[in-house]
């Protein structure tokens, strides 16, 4: 990232600002030089922390404000486990933005990816029913087909990708983080919670 002016840069653009003539000394080492190299010291702090501030706006650089980012979202949540890694914490606040759950299959798989399961597949069950002769209203149940009742239509299956692995990144981690850490307790959770009333989730596992 563009960490900003430097102290050089600042101490030449103040410099600039000063009448015209002969009188002031440009050399580095002299009284004039120094005190402005002093004097803009405080300018390129504040330039950086300005940066600093622009990464900590996003969610997946923050550090300083994660905590402020975690307690907007009400985070953690009855879904995070006792002891989490930055890794697993970042993980879960991510998930929480893109994802809100919602009426459509592809709202929790893109729940899913948020949380660091990409490729979850969703699956809709129907109820079997059997096809009238003059082929009016929908297609009956064919040999094979599961033998679901009308409560099947509220369920679906949600297969998550199994053995998904987080790795400690330098810059993303703090001391005392696990380098790899696995479990899907916190995918289901928040499925569930995320699921109205009505919906019932069968979440499983499938192999990469």
């Amino acid at each position: 990232m563009d960490r900003g002016l430097s102290a050089d840069e600042y101490r030449r653009l103040l410099f600039s600002l000063l009448p015209p003539g002969m009188v002031w000394p440009t050399d580095p080492n002299s009284t004039l030089q120094r005190v402005l190299a002093g004097l803009v010291q405080e300018a390129v702090r504040v330039d950086r922390r300005a940066l600093d501030l622009l990464a900590e706006a996003d969610p997946r650089q923050a550090a300083e404000l994660f905590p402020e980012w975690e307690a907007s979202y009400s985070l953690p949540g009855k879904c995070s486990p006792a002891e989490q890694s930055m890794a697993d914490r970042r993980a879960a606040l991510i998930g929480r933005i893109v994802g809100r759950g919602g009426m459509r299959p592809e709202d929790y798989i893109a729940l899913a990816d948020g949380l660091g399961y990409p490729g979850t597949e969703i699956i809709e069950h129907r109820e079997a029913t059997m096809e009238l002769g003059n082929g009016v209203g929908p297609r009956g149940a064919e040999i094979g087909d599961a033998m679901n009742g009308e409560a099947w239509l509220s369920a679906w299956d949600v297969l998550v990708p199994s053995g998904v692995i987080r790795e400690a990144v330098i810059g993303g981690s703090e001391i005392g983080d696990p380098l790899r850490s696995w479990g899907d307790d916190l995918v289901e959770c928040v499925m569930h919670e995320s699921a109205p009333s009505w919906l019932i989730l069968n979440v499983g596992y499938r192999e990469n």
